[in-house]
């Protein structure tokens, strides 16, 4: 063997390119062959197929020199394995003939046939040509072996004849593994059968092309799988049909991923229905009907079940059951979890799903297996349903068959749980909700009596006490005006007519506190002097009968106020009188009337200053309630509205009323009313 320094001219390229090759093969068809290539230019390796098996890497192009006939030592029969990798000369030798195996193989133009010796002239156009043909077919297989999509050759019996990558990692082996083996060999067991290939064939034959969907599980994985097949029909040199070049669109993912989004399109319909049905449900067993119906034919289960509290959480009762046939017993009413027993613990103190895949399996609650055996159920899972993180019942559902809970599939049912928790808040809402109703409507029932009683009390107030006190007021007056020179009767008169005169305060006293509202203060411009004068007077006669020191200063520049003067004399009335009524014998009781400023505005200010137990800080809040007694005036006659009604005649009027201590170290306080001008 030797190397020359000019490789062989190609047809496709200039006569100045060069190439090398190596011959590999039968040693006798080698050897002629490479004595009648040798020349200037031309780069030639021989070897034998063993020994070229063992070399390193070729100098050039692998041709495989084959010589037909029969095993003999140091030859090479020329089978169907010595085309499919590598060019091949195929040498006949002086009165023979080319093998049979060569007619119509699909690899027909990756050989050529020579005839020693006559050939021999034209053996260097023979290799140039094989070549050429030979590099088109490896760029086009190259250019397959890129494409993203599975694609392979075939001969009309299933033999695969070539492979891209995609076919290699579909196939799950490597390119040597697969050429030369039958479809049927290296596809997983029931991906594809003989009557698939038969099928494929028959519309290639007909039509030259064929389209068909293959779709299955494959039995050794159980891994579901979608292919869109298309083939087209492969003809040799001769125009002979003798495979087909097949591209697989693996659509098992497409379909993988559209199976998942009708699940969850179905189990959003599911979860929806039950939301719109027990929107307006408030009623519990109807919840329970409703949402069982619901999941119960829509989801293929065998029952829907649902279990609560039998009485406390120490034991599951069946309350309401869907079943999907009436051969179903029914065995509403029955207790099917117990405290103390691992499936209680897991639904009710861990608040986790308890799923039965397979209710034979050992260690399965024994209450519940012999349920399922009744129920003719051969799996079931139960979810607890949680309202305010506390549980309130169980939803279960059973199944015909043993049944794998995937995490998805309890996800699902989980959120079925939830819309039953939210579906019997509300309906718990709503009954707490009507409960408070019939307690505001008997509080307002209560109410109307009640102001049935006050219109009443106003009436006997006005009719049967203040107009006959009035007429009592208006003798007194007489009386005390006609007599003279009698201190005694005067003074019993003059007393007589202060108790009337309280007594009808106690009534205005009354009547303003339950006619707030009735009406709104009747402002007018009033002289607060006038207003005040009879007050004023009634508060010195009762200062000096109780003995006590009382000063009244009043700005006698006052201008008009807009008062409501019957309600601002009465006001002020009750002001006075508790200062006087609390104040020790012998204290003092100091009145300013005038104007001030505040807040950017004129106010009309009675502050009273008096010598009393002063009103704790605790109790300043509660002054204005009504009826209010504090500790220390259990003694002092009143009713609790004095305060109340300053506030009210204060309110009407835009002011307020304020109370502060005494800024002296004896006791007492200081009352203010402010009045907007």
């Amino acid at each position: 063997m030797s190397t020359g320094s000019e490789p062989i001219p190609s047809s496709e390229l200039s006569p100045a390119a060069r190439f090398n090759v190596r011959l590999v093969g039968d040693a006798d068809a080698v050897a002629w062959v490479a004595a009648n290539l040798r020349g200037p230019g031309l780069g030639i390796e021989a070897s034998t197929l063993e020994e070229g098996a063992s070399a390193g890497a070729p100098s050039g192009p692998i041709v495989w020199v084959a010589r037909p006939g029969e095993p003999e030592p140091g030859k090479t029969l020329v089978d169907d394995a010595a085309v499919w990798s590598f060019p091949c000369l195929v040498v006949v030798p002086p009165g023979g003939s080319a093998p049979d195996i060569l007619a119509g193989h699909p690899s027909v133009e990756s050989f050529e046939v020579v005839r020693e010796p006559d050939d021999a002239p034209i053996l260097r156009m023979r290799l140039e040509r094989l070549l050429l043909l030979h590099r088109r077919r490896t760029q086009t297989e190259a250019v397959l072996h890129d494409l993203p999509v599975i694609v392979y050759s075939r001969t009309l019996d299933g033999v695969l004849t070539s492979v891209n990558a995609e076919s290699e990692s579909f196939f799950g082996k490597e390119r040597a593994d697969l050429v030369g083996r039958s479809l049927l060999d290296v596809l997983p067991e029931g991906a594809l059968t003989e009557s698939d290939i038969e099928e494929m064939n028959e519309g290639l034959l007909a039509r030259g092309r064929h389209r068909m969907r293959l779709a299955g599980t494959v039995q050794e994985t159980g891994r579901h799988f979608a292919l869109d097949t298309r083939a087209l029909l492969l003809r040799d040199g001769h125009g002979t049909p003798w495979g087909a070049q097949v591209v697989i669109a693996d659509l098992t993912d497409e379909e993988e991923a559209n199976d998942r989004l009708r699940v969850q399109a179905g189990r959003s319909e599911i979860l929806a229905a039950i939301a719109t049905a027990t929107r307006d449900i408030t009623d519990l067993d109807r919840i329970l009907q409703t949402v069982t119906s619901i999941v119960g034919e829509r989801s293929g289960a065998h029952t829907v079940d649902v279990f609560l509290p039998d009485g406390s959480l120490d034991r599951l009762v069946l309350r309401h059951s869907w079943r999907s046939s009436e051969s179903i017993p029914d065995l509403g009413g029955e207790v099917w979890l117990v405290g103390g027993t691992e499936a209680f613990r897991l639904l009710v103190e861990s608040r986790e799903a308890y799923p039965i895949p397979d209710a034979r399996q050992e260690g399965v609650d024994p209450g519940s297996a012999a349920a399922l055996r009744r129920l003719g159920a051969g799996s079931a899972i139960i979810l607890p349903v949680l309202v305010d993180g506390a549980f309130v019942a169980g939803l279960g559902l059973t199944y015909p068959l043993p049944r794998t809970f995937s995490p998805d599939f309890m996800g699902f049912l989980a959120l079925v749980a939830d819309q039953l928790a939210l579906a019997i808040r509300a309906a718990r809402l709503y009954e707490s909700l009507a409960e408070k109703l019939k307690a505001l409507a008997e509080e307002q029932r209560l109410r109307e009596l009640a102001d049935d009683d006050r219109q009443r009390l106003l009436s006997m107030l006005v009719h049967d006490l203040k107009n006959p006190l009035a007429a009592v007021l208006a003798s007194l007056e007489l009386s005390l005006d006609r007599i003279s020179g009698d201190p005694r009767l005067e003074r019993l008169l003059r007393t007589s007519m202060a108790s009337a005169r309280g007594l009808a305060g106690m009534i205005d006293d009354a009547l303003l506190v339950y006619r707030t509202g009735e009406s709104p203060a009747d402002l007018r411009l009033e002289d607060v002097r006038w207003v005040l004068a009879q007050p004023f007077e009634e508060a010195r006669w009762m200062a000096e009968v109780r003995q006590i020191r009382l000063e009244i200063e009043m700005d006698e520049t006052l201008p008009p106020v807009s008062l409501d003067g019957n309600r601002y004399r009465r006001a002020a009335s009750n002001v006075l009188s508790n200062a006087l009524k609390f104040s020790r014998r012998g204290g003092d009781v100091q009145v300013r009337l005038g104007m001030e400023a505040a807040d950017g505005r004129r106010w009309l200010v009675l502050r009273v200053t008096d010598s009393g137990p002063g009103i704790p800080e605790s109790v300043r809040d509660r002054l204005g309630g009504p009826y209010q007694r504090f500790t220390g005036s259990e003694r002092i006659p009143g009713t609790g509205l004095g305060l109340t009604v300053v506030g009210a005649v204060a309110l009407a009027h835009g002011g307020c009323i304020q109370v502060e201590p005494r800024p002296s170290p004896t006791c007492g306080s200081v009352f203010s009313l402010w009045i907007p001008t």
